[in-house]
C-alpha cells in the first residue's frame, strides 16, 4: 500500500509511465519480511490499487488502451516470477538452516556420548589403580598408587568441568568452570571447619588452558586440604583469579606452612605437577609459605 501511495504521489510528474515500479519494490520486500503468501498478498493489492489510482480511466478495475493491458499482464507475470525467485530462496534458505540444526543436533548428542565414555574410562583406569594399591603389601607402593589415583580423578574432574562449563567449542568459562571444580572438591574433602572461598572474574580460557589451570587449581586446593591443617582446627582456603593485561591465580590458604606440613616438600611430586602444567601457561609461579600460611601466585599471559 505504501509503494502505490508513493507512485501516486508521483502521478502528477511521471503520469502513467511504469505505473507498477513500486509494486515490484512492495512484492519484494513483503516477500522477503513475511513469506511468499505476505508477497502475493502485496502484488495483488498492488496490481488493483494501481489500476484504481494511476491507469486511466482511474477508479475502475478496466483498462482501456490495449497497450495497457500488455503493460499489467508483463508487470504481472514479471512479478510472480520474482515472488518465485524469493520463495525459492527462502526455501533453500530454510532447508539449509534445518540441515544445519540437524548437524549441530547430532554433534551435540556425539559429544555427549564422547564425554559419557572418557567418565566411564577414568573411573575403570582408577578402579584398577585403586584395585592394585589395596592388593600392594609395601606401604610406599600403596601411597604412590593412591597418589596416581588422586592425580586420575583430578584429571577427571577437570573433564567433567569442562563438559558442563563450556561456552563453546573453542572457549570455557573460567569463573563458573573453577568455582565448579573448587565446589566439587569442597564436598568431596573438605571438613566441616574448613572454609573454600572462590572469586574468579569473567573471562574464558581455551579448553587447553582450562585443563592445565584446573589441574594446577585442584591440586594445590587438594594438597592444601590434606596437608595445610593436618586435621586440626580450622582454616580457609581461598582461589582466586583476576583479569587484566595477564591473568593472574592465587591460590592461598592460612595453615601451617609447607615446611612443617608432613608429606608435602618444596620438591614433592604435586609441586612437580604444579610446575609443568605452569611451564605448559608459559605462566610465572611464585610460592611463599611460612607458619601462617602458603600462597601461590601465577601469572598467566595469555588465555587463548
Amino acid at each position: 500500500m505504501l509503494a502505490v501511495a508513493a507512485r501516486y504521489a508521483l502521478t502528477p510528474l511521471a503520469g502513467t509511465t511504469v505505473p507498477y515500479a513500486f509494486v515490484f519494490a512492495g512484492v519484494a520486500i513483503a516477500a522477503v519480511a513475511g513469506g511468499w503468501r505476505a508477497g502475493l498478498v502485496a502484488m495483488v493489492a498492488g496490481q488493483a490499487m494501481t489500476l484504481l489510482t494511476v491507469i486511466e480511466p482511474t477508479g475502475a478495475l478496466i483498462i482501456d488502451e490495449p497497450h495497457q493491458r500488455s503493460g499489467f499482464v508483463v508487470a504481472t507475470l514479471s512479478q510472480l516470477l520474482l515472488l518465485g525467485t524469493i520463495a525459492l530462496y527462502q526455501r533453500e534458505v530454510d532447508k539449509g538452516a534445518a540441515e544445519r540444526e540437524a548437524r549441530l543436533t547430532l554433534l551435540d548428542e556425539a559429544l555427549k556420548e564422547i564425554d559419557h565414555r572418557t567418565r566411564n574410562n577414568y573411573q575403570t583406569v582408577l578402579a584398577m589403580v585403586e584395585l592394585q594399591a589395596r592388593r600392594a603389601t609395601d606401604t610406599s607402593v600403596q601411597d604412590a598408587l593412591r597418589q596416581v589415583a588422586d592425580r586420575i580423578q583430578a584429571v577427571a574432574n577437570a573433564s567433567q568441568q569442562l563438559a558442563l562449563r563450556s561456552a563453546g567449542l573453542d572457549a570455557v568459562r573460567l569463573d563458573d568452570h573453577l568455582c565448579g571444580l573448587v565446589e566439587q572438591i569442597e564436598r568431596g574433602l573438605s571438613r566441616e571447619d574448613i572454609r573454600i572461598a572462590c572469586e574468579v572474574d569473567d573471562v574464558t580460557a581455551s579448553p587447553e588452558a582450562a585443563t592445565s589451570i584446573s589441574i594446577i587449581v585442584n591440586e594445590l586446593v587438594t594438597n592444601a586440604l590434606k596437608h595445610a591443617f593436618n586435621g586440626e582446627g580450622a582454616g580457609n582456603v581461598w582461589v582466586k583469579g583476576k583479569a587484566g593485561r595477564t591473568f593472574e591465580l592465587i591460590v592461598s590458604d592460612n595453615g601451617r606452612g609447607i615446611r612443617v606440613a608432613r608429606g608435602d616438600s618444596p620438591g614433592g611430586l604435586g609441586t612437580k605437577l604444579v610446575e609443568s602444567f605452569a611451564r605448559q601457561l608459559s605462566a610465572h609461579h611464585e610460592m611463599v609459605s611460612s607458619e601462617e600460611g602458603t600462597t601461590h601466585r601465577l601469572v598467566i599471559p595469555r588465555l587463548a
